[in-house]
């Protein structure tokens, strides 16, 4: 046997013999069918809450007075789109964590070996049967993905894009299982490792962020501060303790105006966290890859905070979290904005420049300024390639160590492995 010798028909004939083995197996048409079942149940849920909640908001633009509907369709396709990604990555591994080392313990993976089909050939086939069995699942969750898409603002174009990285990502962890089956002679041990290692990717990766974020990221730094001095805010917390004192309900017409007016620069020196060190942790994620590569609208791409708050979208949403913890630290700081929020008689916004309005809550516009300037989070540079290329380095890996444990003849194997 030639370890790495490769022909396309060989990878058909393995191709064809697993998935005759597979397909041919009611318990998959049985699957099929309660993945149909609950896919539709999950996406119904979705859609029937997304527009309860969404489908009657509205948003305003206070510098024009203008509202904008919410649409329920971009929470429910980011929802029904991590849902598939979940239950894909949880089905996929059925496929491969036990396909070597089941045949060996089976006695049929021998007769493959001494056949004319090279190691490379019998893994590769492995692999892209189990990686098309997995298709069908996905295909079976498309018309739900297109359900959500006609609820509006969802393009055809992001379904696909969606659809191709978790194709993509199922791929992977399909290589993952297959790895294992081929170190661990007994299936169980494979089963479960292949499924830690899909816990690593999601679930461990971005625990690991948050308890290395205290441990190596912590430092003390001075940040210029625009507010007030120590005299002028004990000041104003007088009064303001006075104005409580004498309207516990708040329903006095007259406020202490915040002295937005006495604010000036000065230096404090306070403890943060450089998460923009540690932040590619994350990039590995499967989540955060599909919620990166996910299209969006041409409006969202300015400023991508502005985008996340009016319309509820969960892909958006973990997209503009990544990129925030990828941005250095401000060096400055405002204080005073956070005054009219305190009294609780102003409402403050942000446009997409970074311009500060606030109003009161009937309406009346305060003139306010702010030296400090909002740093709007962009997509300019896609963070997915990055953390899509690390997953298949890892799936590759795995598909060596398969085709390597395929070669003939065999090294030392363990106490009670079976050949034939």
């Amino acid at each position: 046997m030639n370890t790495w010798s490769f022909s396309w028909h060989g990878l058909v004939t393995v191709v064809g013999l697993e998935l005759r083995q597979r397909m041919r197996s009611r318990r998959l048409i049985w699957a099929l069918a309660s993945w149909f079942v609950v896919i539709g149940g999950i996406t119904s849920l979705v859609i029937y809450a997304s527009s309860r909640l969404f489908g009657l908001s509205s948003v305003e633009d206070p510098t024009n007075g203008s509202t904008s509907p919410y649409s329920p369709g971009p929470l429910a396709f980011g929802l029904i789109v991590f849902f598939i990604m979940g239950m894909g990555l949880i089905i996929a591994p059925t496929f491969t964590a036990t396909s070597i080392n089941g045949d060996r313990g089976a006695g049929t993976l021998a007769t493959l070996q001494a056949t004319r089909l090279s190691a490379l050939e019998i893994a590769a086939g492995k692999l892209v049967a189990a990686w098309l069995a997995s298709l069908v699942f996905l295909v079976v969750a498309l018309p739900f993905l297109a359900w959500a898409m006609v609820l509006g603002q969802i393009s055809a174009w992001q379904v696909i894009v969606c659809f191709g990285v978790v194709f993509i990502e199922v791929a992977v962890v399909c290589a993952i299982g297959l790895g294992w089956s081929a170190l661990i002679s007994r299936t169980a041990g494979s089963v479960v490792l292949t499924y830690l290692s899909v816990v690593a990717l999601t679930v461990i990766s971005t625990m690991l962020l948050g308890l290395l974020t205290p441990l190596v990221t912590e430092e003390r730094a001075t940040v210029a501060v625009w507010g007030l001095s120590d005299a002028e805010m004990a000041t104003y917390n007088d009064a303001m303790d006075e104005y409580w004192s004498k309207n516990p309900d708040g329903e006095a017409a007259e406020v202490p105006a915040p002295p937005v007016d006495k604010c000036t620069w000065h230096q404090e020196v306070e403890t943060r966290y450089r998460v923009d060190r540690i932040w590619w942790i994350s990039a590995i994620n499967p989540f955060v890859i599909v919620a990166d590569a996910a299209p969006l609208p041409a409006d969202a791409y300015d400023d991508l905070s502005t985008y996340v708050g009016r319309s509820a979208d969960p892909l958006a949403a973990i997209r503009y979290g990544v990129r925030s913890m990828a941005l250095p630290p401000q060096t400055e700081r405002d204080d005073c904005l956070q005054l009219y929020g305190w009294t609780g008689a102003y409402n403050v916004f942000t446009d997409d420049e970074g311009n500060v309005t606030v109003t009161t809550n009937d309406g009346t516009p305060v003139n306010v300024t702010t030296p400090v300037k909002r740093r709007p989070v962009t997509v300019e540079s896609p963070l997915w390639p990055w953390g899509m290329g690390a997953n298949l380095l890892i799936g590759a890996g795995f598909g060596f160590v398969a085709v390597r444990r395929l070669r003939i003849p065999y090294g030392p194997l363990p106490k009670g492995t079976r050949v034939a």
